[in-house]
Parts: structure tokens; C-alpha cells; sequence
């Protein structure tokens, strides 16, 4: 795959909010509180797409809006980024239909979370562009996200995130119930690989489709929304009979929301002793970090960018720029 980076990001640039997932026609007042904070942190304005706000029953709008949006920002010559405003489940529907070449002769950062999964992989798959696996757009409705935002910042602006380090004041930020401690090995050993993945469900629909990355000595990053440990239980059992075990070079599992739910059978067993009885057999180390999902202040994980990971140690590193000074294209 021919790698191409976007031009990195300035104090003043605008990035264009887009809705091609779920409706947002009635969270107006919560999206401008997240601009605000947003546009506050980074120095970034934002500009809503002409279709940001409609609706078609669950979508925002129909195929063909959400598909205009999209476009619309990737021609814009001021606007520089790409940020998607909310997930849900219908992003798969403009999979087959985006225009590969127009992303490629645009390249622009683009981000989004959860079903945004669904687009990123095939966008780095058909463009080569590294897309980012962000921010929960309407987190910024309720606070300030100082550790997200200074991953921003190194990737958009400094265009390399290097080294990344565990958040110092990690939370769930909606106090959903959990047991999280901080970063942990799972299963020992260091691999390098391209980084692919996002959320399970969203990403899992493009396996074996001609739209997802090659696994082939891939760092795979996943996590889960609403998960009970049951839930990853059977997500990595399917991996396993699908052949992706005999594939990946590394396994980066982020934070699954529910997964320590003290109500829910099951959940008192570890993770640690879930992954190691289904990967028994393999040999690629496993890393769990609390910075990559829902509920939480992520980095910006950069999908198709060439990452370390040192599951024995406890260290992951992006090893190469993820953004490039504008000239360099």
C-alpha cells in the first residue's frame, strides 16, 4: 500500500463537521457546546456540512446527502480536516459509493470514532491515506479534553505522535462502572506492524470484504461499546475462526465500555485470563490501554501508520509521521 499523509494542521485551519452515520437533528445545542470547547483546545474552527443536521428516519439524511457532505468538504480548498460528529450504524452504506480518487487527490485529516471505524479502514485501504481514530466529537459538550487534545496537536500540527504515553487522569467519562488500572499486558512480546481496526462491530463488517486493510503482520487495535466480557469473548473467538490470529502481528485491545459491569454475569473474570485462553496457541503479544475508545479521552490512533508495540513493557510507539508539511505532498 502507497502510504500518503495529509498536510498537517495549523492554528486557524477549519475542519468540517459531517454526519454519515446517525442522525444529530436533535442535538444542535449539544454540538455547538462541543465546537465551542473544541474550537477553544485547539485553535481549530469548525464549519457544519450543508446536510450535518438532516435526518431519514435512524440516518442523517439519505445516502445520497450524506455522500454530498462527505464530498462537499474534500473539495472546499479552506477547509482542511474532516471530522465526523456521532457513530451509529449506518455509515457501511457509503462504503461502495465514496469517491476513492477525489480523497486521494484531496487528502485531508479525517477523524471520527465507533462506526466511524467503518469508513476510515476502507479510505486507508483504497487511498493509502492515514485516517485517524478520534475523538467522540460530543464529549467536548461536557468538558475540556486536555489529554485528546495534545494528541491532536502532536499528530495534526507536529505531524508526529511518537511514543504514547497512558493518560495521567484517566476516567470513564460518563462513570459508567469499571475496573480499569492502567495499561496492561496481556500476552508478552514486541511486534511492528500498520496499525487497522477501531470498534469491533463496525470494523468486523469489512473482514473478508474487498474494502478492509490487509492483515498480514497488522497491529490490530479494537474495543467495544456496551461489551460484557462475554462480548469480547466472542468477538476474539471470531477473529480466531476467521484466520485473523494466523495473521496479525500484535493485538492493541482499548477500553470496552460495560465490560466491568459488576451486574453482569461473567464480568468478574479478567481480561487477562479471557485473551490468554482464547489466543492460547499464538504468539503475538497482546497490549490493553485505556486510550483508545468510548467514554474516554482517546489518541489520535492513526490507521495505516506503522506502530511499535512492546506488550512486555508496556510501551507503544507510532513510528513514523502521520502528518507531512504541505509542500511535501
Amino acid at each position: 500500500m502507497h502510504v500518503v499523509k495529509a498536510p498537517k494542521l495549523q492554528s486557524g485551519d477549519t475542519m468540517a463537521i459531517i454526519s454519515p452515520s446517525s442522525s444529530i437533528a436533535d442535538r444542535r445545542e449539544a454540538l455547538d457546546k462541543a465546537r465551542a470547547t473544541f474550537e477553544r483546545g485547539t485553535g481549530l474552527q469548525t464549519i457544519t456540512a450543508p446536510n450535518c443536521f438532516n435526518h431519514n428516519y435512524y440516518a442523517a439524511g439519505t445516502v445520497q446527502d450524506r455522500l454530498d457532505d462527505f464530498h462537499w468538504a474534500l473539495t472546499q480548498p479552506d477547509i482542511k480536516g474532516i471530522i465526523f460528529s456521532v457513530g451509529g450504524k449506518n455509515a457501511l452504506e457509503l462504503v461502495d459509493r465514496l469517491n476513492y480518487d477525489l480523497i486521494r487527490q484531496n487528502p485531508k485529516v479525517i477523524t471520527g470514532i465507533s462506526d466511524a471505524s467503518t469508513l476510515l479502514n476502507p479510505i486507508t485501504h483504497r487511498t493509502g491515506l492515514i485516517t485517524f481514530l478520534g475523538t467522540e466529537f460530543f464529549d467536548y459538550a461536557r468538558q475540556d479534553m486536555p489529554y485528546e487534545v495534545a494528541s491532536m496537536r502532536k499528530a495534526w500540527f507536529d505531524g508526529e505522535l511518537g511514543k504514547i504515553e497512558p493518560n495521567p487522569d484517566w476516567k470513564d467519562l460518563k462513570d459508567v462502572p469499571n475496573g480499569y488500572s492502567g495499561w496492561q499486558c496481556l500476552k508478552p512480546g514486541a511486534a511492528e506492524g500498520i496499525i487497522v481496526g477501531g470498534n469491533f462491530p463496525s470494523y468486523s463488517q469489512l473482514i473478508h470484504t474487498d474494502y478492509g486493510i490487509t492483515l498480514q503482520d497488522g497491529i490490530l487495535a479494537l474495543e467495544m461499546y456496551k461489551a460484557s466480557k462475554r462480548n469480547i469473548h466472542w468477538a476474539l473467538a471470531k477473529l480466531k475462526l476467521w484466520g485473523i490470529f494466523d495473521q496479525i502481528a500484535g493485538l492493541l485491545l482499548g477500553y470496552s465500555v460495560g465490560s466491568d459491569d459488576p451486574e453482569v454475569p461473567g464480568n468478574d473474570r479478567t481480561l487477562k485470563n479471557l485473551v490468554e485462553e482464547v489466543t492460547d496457541g499464538y504468539d503475538f503479544p497482546v497490549l490493553h490501554i485505556g486510550e483508545v475508545g468510548h467514554h474516554v479521552e482517546n489518541i489520535m490512533l492513526p490507521i495505516g501508520a506503522k506502530a511499535r508495540l512492546d506488550a512486555t513493557n508496556k510501551s507503544f510507539e507510532i513510528i513514523e509521521p502521520v502528518t507531512i508539511e504541505n509542500g511535501d505532498l
